[in-house]
């Protein structure tokens, strides 16, 4: 029952390993994939946050208010964590943080130095735009830390600092962790239905002839392209909805706008969806080996989304991996998606993520249908 032979086990093992010896670029992701996780993995969730934009508000300008100004530019000076811009007046200055300009401002409010010099607690207001959590945690707590030391008092002398108190305020309220994922999250499920879509799928047809029997027809190019897009697209939207609509229920997630939002949210999932669909046909329309799309499906994975910003912000990234954030419909989706479901912000704020998303869009079924076209 259990008979083994040696040599016939070298002949099983010596014939499975042809098929590699005759596919050798199937090796190129096995040895590329980890490489490319540590690289992309590494420097966009472990890098140092700069440049994020900071709103001032001096409404004094007494001792204490000018040494604390002092200290946050030295702060944007020294290390490029900030980049500080004032404002006039805190409601134009939340204003501006609402749309976007700003990660946090900071409010040095008109009695702030006769507190400090009273030796009473003189109150520091930090605004921040909580649906970034790593950025408003590290905002935080560099306040924190630069007022931590003695601040100069009304004649010059240094006071202990521990009279400052800086009051942190979440502009969009309290928001758990699990909303802050619930855009990421939607966006991957997009990214898998268009990998099995537009890829495993889309290439198992073709090893088994189902396109070649297409252009028997009087059928274009363009045509299959936009019928496979449509079908891809359904089905996207049907994941896309359910894992919303969960995530809705899971994380508890209120819908600040409404039904516009609900609107808008299917529309980001829509041109998303067909973004990453067509990229995928484009990616996928001179393969023929069903195996590659399987290959490549990890690769792919983390070029597209964790460069997005979905689970770090984007102000850490260097320059290349900003470049290769910028290049794929993910980031544009997650940003709008955020500023939908965690802000509940209008049209105008995520008309230009749509119309970055539709044209990627556009430019790839220009690309898949010229490729169809030349291989089918």
């Amino acid at each position: 029952m259990f008979e083994f032979s040696f040599h016939r086990m070298l002949a099983v093992a010596e014939r499975d390993l042809r098929r590699f010896r005759r596919n050798t670029k199937l090796l190129i992701p096995m040895v590329l994939m980890p490489i490319i996780y540590l690289i992309i993995l590494g420097k966009s969730m472990g890098g140092d946050l700069h440049d994020l934009p900071i709103a001032l508000v001096m409404q004094d300008r007494g001792s204490a208010a000018v040494d604390v100004e002092n200290r946050l530019r030295t702060l944007a000076q020294s290390r490029e964590l900030f980049r500080i811009t004032s404002e006039p007046d805190p409601a134009s200055a939340v204003r501006a943080l609402r749309q976007g300009e700003y990660k946090a401002v900071v409010i040095v409010p008109p009695d702030f130095s006769g507190d400090f010099a009273r030796g009473e607690g003189a109150p520091l207001g930090v605004v921040v735009d909580n649906t970034d959590n790593t950025s408003a945690g590290v905002i935080e707590a560099e306040i924190r830390q630069a007022l931590a030391r003695d601040v100069a008092g009304p004649t010059g002398v240094a006071i202990a600092a521990p009279h400052v108190q800086v009051e942190r305020v979440d502009v969009y309220g309290h928001k758990e962790f699990m909303q802050y994922l619930v855009p990421g999250v939607i966006a991957l499920a997009l990214f898998f239905v268009a990998m099995l879509a537009g890829g495993i799928i889309l290439v198992d047809d073709r090893a088994r002839g189902i396109h070649e029997g297409y252009f028997v027809t009087p059928l274009a190019a363009l045509d299959v392209v936009l019928g496979l897009t449509l079908s891809a697209l359904t089905l996207a939207m049907i994941v896309g909805t359910t894992v919303l609509l969960s995530a809705i229920v899971v994380a508890r997630l209120p819908i600040i706008g409404g039904f516009q939002t609900i609107l808008l949210t299917l529309t980001a999932m829509a041109l998303l969806a067909v973004g990453l669909v067509l990229f995928m046909f484009t990616l996928m329309a001179r393969v023929s080996n069903p195996i590659t799309p399987r290959a490549l499906f990890g690769i792919l994975n983390v070029i597209t989304f964790f460069p997005s910003g979905a689970l770090y912000p984007t102000e850490s990234y260097p320059g290349w991996l900003t470049a290769i954030s910028r290049a794929f419909p993910m980031r544009y989706a997650v940003h709008a998606l955020r500023g939908l479901l965690l802000k509940g912000v209008g049209f105008g704020a995520v008309l230009p993520d749509f119309l970055v998303m539709a044209g990627f869009a556009f430019l790839m079924l220009m690309l898949a249908s010229l490729l169809f076209k030349r291989t089918l």
